[in-house]
């Protein structure tokens, strides 16, 4: 804590002492006494207007009825010297009495709001403080003056008039202030502590040449006087009940003063009409500027309520929507607090990890994580702290009942009002579909290449089994053989024969592995695409597809799917984070044979790009540029099944920085071929610039 900050709550607990409120209680209203008894135009101790008795009403309202030892105290001593003993008790007595009165009436009948920010309260407060507790103090003081013999006028009842309005202008002119000070100095900006200077600097020049008849206008009409009502209504408009009071209490000021001096509208007639007229005068500004003042405000209220209420209510809305949202969402989302407790768990995280809210709430979110991966909750708490997000971070967690799967979680911060990190957001989806989806991909693609090489080597082997069958038959024709040879030579026939039924068993089983149908090239594209849609996000890559039509070529689906993918994931591996890749497909002919009609499938990067002596190998099996991560037999493969199809597929790519990039096109008969004929399978250098249709090569093939 600063030391500004301790020494701010050390003056708050010195103000909570009982005996400091008092000395402030007493301070206060003896000063405010001995400025209520500063106006000479006054007999004795009767004041038009008597600030003391609103300090203490406004004191026992916030401090409670305890303080009456310093209003009591204060009110003798401000009296003391000037009249008799008995009578400086008395008055005491009376004010102390009147502060009470009114504050009970206040506090137990009235229920007074002290900020006095409705009309009610304001009207309570002139009814009850100003008009009722007041005649306690008028009554038990003029009777008090009478009985000592200190006659302040010719008559009690008059006396009684004066001192009753004195004390009520006092409660008037300064509880709507004190009160309402805390308001009036939350101040909204510089502009508006600018125009409340200006408008009491305007307001106390106007009130002088008003009540000064020696200056400006030599003219006494009490009319003059109403000259500042406009002065106090720009106040209740503007500054609310805290500058109505203010403004009233400098026009107080100045009036009293100078008409205590003789000048002014009100300093023609006797003290006793003087000063009822001047009352009248304050008690007309009072009451109509404040009860203005406090009906703006109430209303400003109550637009204030009406808008947090509206705010409130759009805001509970969003919350039910994105409640209903978050409960109905397949994916889990979890939010935790600094420390790794949950906090919250949705259905979809229910389904995922089988627990329920009520057994992993409060909870650390380590629960879930095996212990191999004990480690990822501070990797991503230290990189949430920095301001960063975690986006499809891949890892592994563990459910209710032990078992372990893939996740793809996203984590993002949760800020309070300060916009410092309190807590954890984590959508996680289950990729584990997707990963054996993937894995049957890459077991597909091994097999069928380990397919393709068999079928390849019974191939090669088949020749030199069918010429060893010949010599062996002929062999058997030798007479010269003995029975030992001729036996040796007829189990060799026999295993000759048996590994030439297995090789062709081999290549038929490759030939009609599968059976072709209609497929669809933007579905093809399309699912693999949807494959891959994670490891595209992670990457930042963005996918352009072109499909000008439906496309149906009639093909083995399983085989296009492969090669597709093959050329797909090539391409997101190659491209840089933030790359692009273009799917393109059309209807279109065979290059070397402009009648055959078919299917042109483009798939184009803005990558890397491939060096020249690269791509006369990469149709090659087992040439990867991937090392340990490539098998070099997924393009070998992709070729062989165009091949089969009847199709062709080409490559062309640029490593020139600026305009690298690789395009994939690939033709597809519209009908299955199975061609056994060598078809346009290869690679060519970088080309002067590809056409939207992969035709030349440019700086971006799809830019």
């Amino acid at each position: 804590m600063s030391p500004t900050q301790d020494q701010t709550n050390t003056v708050r607990r010195l103000f909570r002492s009982y005996w400091v409120q008092v000395l402030v209680v007493f301070v206060a209203y003896y000063a405010a006494g001995r400025i209520g008894l500063s106006t000479p135009f006054t007999s004795n101790n009767i004041s038009p207007v008597w600030p003391a008795s609103g300090l203490a009403l406004t004191a026992v309202l916030l401090l409670g009825y305890r303080v009456w030892p310093g209003i009591a105290a204060a009110a003798f001593l401000v009296n003391f010297g000037t009249i008799p003993v008995v009578a400086a008790v008395g008055l005491g007595c009376g004010n102390t009495l009147a502060a009470l009165t009114g504050a009970f009436l206040l506090t137990r009948l009235a229920h007074l709001d002290v900020s006095l920010s409705r009309l009610r309260d304001m009207l309570w407060l002139i009814f009850y403080g100003a008009l009722c507790s007041t005649m306690v103090s008028a009554s038990i003081g003029v009777t008090v003056l009478f009985a000592t013999h200190v006659h302040p006028w010719s008559g009690i009842g008059s006396a009684w008039l004066i001192y009753w309005l004195g004390d009520a202008m006092g409660i008037l002119l300064m509880t709507p202030l004190l009160l309402s000070l805390p308001r009036l100095l939350r101040w909204r900006g510089g502009a508006q502590f600018a125009e409340l200077a200006v408008l009491l600097g305007l307001l106390s020049l106007i009130s002088i040449l008003i009540f000064d008849d020696r200056i400006l206008l030599p003219i006494k009409l009490h009319v003059l006087a109403f000259a500042v009502f406009p002065f106090v209504l720009w106040a209740a408009i503007r500054f609310g009940v805290g500058g109505c009071a203010l403004s009233t209490l400098s026009i107080a000021v100045i009036a009293t003063a100078e008409t205590a001096l003789g000048s002014g509208p009100f300093a023609q007639d006797t003290p006793l009409t003087n000063a009822l007229l001047l009352q009248a005068f304050f008690g007309v500004l009072s009451l109509s500027g404040l009860t203005l003042a406090a009906v703006i405000t109430e209303r400003e209220d109550l637009e204030s309520a009406r808008q947090e209420l509206v705010r409130e209510q759009v805001l509970r809305e969003a919350r039910l929507q994105l409640a209903a949202v978050v409960e109905c969402s397949s994916d889990a989302i979890i939010s935790t607090d600094m420390d790794g407790t949950i906090a919250h768990w949705n259905h979809g995280a229910e389904q995922l990890y089988g627990y329920s809210s009520e057994e992993v709430i409060g909870k650390s979110i380590a629960l879930l994580m095996p212990p191999e991966r004990s480690d990822d909750f501070d990797e991503i708490m230290q990189k949430l702290r920095t301001g960063g997000r975690v986006e499809h971070y891949e890892t592994i967690r563990q459910g209710k009942d032990g078992t372990r799967f893939d996740v793809s979680t996203s984590v993002s911060p949760i800020l309070n009002i300060d916009g410092k990190v309190v807590g954890t957001a984590a959508i996680a989806r289950d990729i584990r579909g997707r990963k054996q989806a993937e894995e049957a991909l890459r077991k597909a693609e091994k097999l069928s290449a380990t397919g393709r090489l068999a079928a390849s080597v019974a191939h090669e082997l088949n020749n030199p089994l069918e010429t060893l069958l010949n010599l062996v038959y002929l062999l058997q024709r030798n007479e010269s053989l003995d029975s030992t040879a001729r036996e040796c030579v007829n189990i060799a026939e026999e295993e000759l024969r048996r590994a030439t039924h297995v090789t062709r068993q081999m290549l038929a089983f490759h030939r009609h592995s599968s059976k072709p149908a209609l497929v669809s090239l933007p579905e093809v594209l399309d699912d693999v695409s949807d494959l891959y849609t994670p490891l595209i996000r992670s990457s930042g890559i963005s996918v352009v597809k072109r499909y000008e039509e439906d496309v149906t070529i009639c093909a083995v689906s399983v085989e296009i799917r492969q090669v597709i993918s093959n050329v797909v994931r090539n391409a997101i591996e190659a491209v840089p984070h933030g790359g692009t890749i273009l799917l393109h497909v059309f209807a279109s002919r065979e290059w070397n044979d402009r009648g055959r009609k078919g299917a042109r499938v483009v798939i184009a990067d803005n990558g890397p790009g491939i060096s020249p002596g690269d791509q006369e190998k990469i149709f090659e099996p087992f040439f990867t540029t991937k090392g340990e991560n490539g098998t070099g037999l997924g393009l070998w493969v992709s070729s062989g099944i165009i091949q089969k199809h009847g199709g062709s597929i080409r490559v062309r790519s640029n490593t020139r920085r600026g305009r690298s990039g690789t395009v994939f096109n690939v033709f597809l008969p519209s009908e299955f071929a199975d061609s056994q004929e060598q078809t346009s399978v290869g690679a060519e250098g970088a080309q002067p610039e590809l056409n939207s249709r992969g035709e030349r090569f440019g700086q971006a093939p799809f830019v």
